[in-house]
């Protein structure tokens, strides 16, 4: 009898949760109109020809975001690349310029900065090494001038690097807003353009 009664308890919990949920669901069910569902009007279309023009639309815009996928790139991604290279995520979106300037600068103040600070681990350790009073003072301010030039370098390649990853994420949301203009520019221009070089006609 004890191995019965927890089997009859699990099929009683599972009758009242189905018999629970069938009875609230005609409660919380909504009635599906199908002529409001298919009524065109609701869309603006007034005749056959405006649906067709709004399906035509659809389906080249439907095209467009399918180009602009391939086309755009990611901000997330580009940070990133910039993260770890500076000026990669720039080269990606072709923004050559910027990134050549921000490469140039970080690997100068990197560089910089660890010259400074092997010059003063050279002096650090004559410091440690001298004996004579005159000695120690001179070689302990020789180590901590350079050490003082090389964490500055380093705090400001770190500002550089973080206004990196801030510039490449608004150049690449450009960069993409650029890729969208240029894919819808040739809906929005008009039928008949007149030119300098003569009169054309888009279909």
């Amino acid at each position: 009898m004890k191995y019965v009664l927890p089997i009859l308890n699990k099929q009683f919990i599972c009758f009242l949760l189905l018999a629970t949920l069938l009875s609230v669901t005609p409660l919380i069910a909504e009635t599906f109109d199908i002529r409001a569902f298919s009524d065109p009007q609701k869309y603006g279309w007034t005749d056959e020809d405006m649906r067709l023009e709004a399906r035509d639309n659809l389906f080249l815009r439907n095209m467009l975001l399918d180009d602009y996928a391939m086309y755009a790139q990611s901000p997330l991604k580009n940070a990133l690349k910039s993260s770890v290279a500076p000026g990669w995520g720039h080269f990606s979106i072709n923004s050559y310029t910027k990134g050549q300037v921000f490469l140039g600068v970080q690997l100068g103040l990197l560089g910089s900065s660890l010259y400074f600070r092997e010059k003063s681990s050279v002096e650090y350790k004559k410091y440690q090494k001298a004996t004579q009073i005159d000695d120690i003072k001179r070689y302990y301010d020789n180590a901590v001038i350079p050490y003082r030039e090389s964490n500055l370098l380093l705090g400001l390649f770190i500002v550089v690097w973080g206004y990196t990853i801030y510039d490449v994420i608004i150049e690449t949301n450009n960069y993409n807003q650029a890729v969208w203009n240029d894919l819808i520019e040739p809906i929005n221009e008009p039928a008949l353009k007149i030119t300098p070089t003569g009169i054309s006609y888009r279909f």
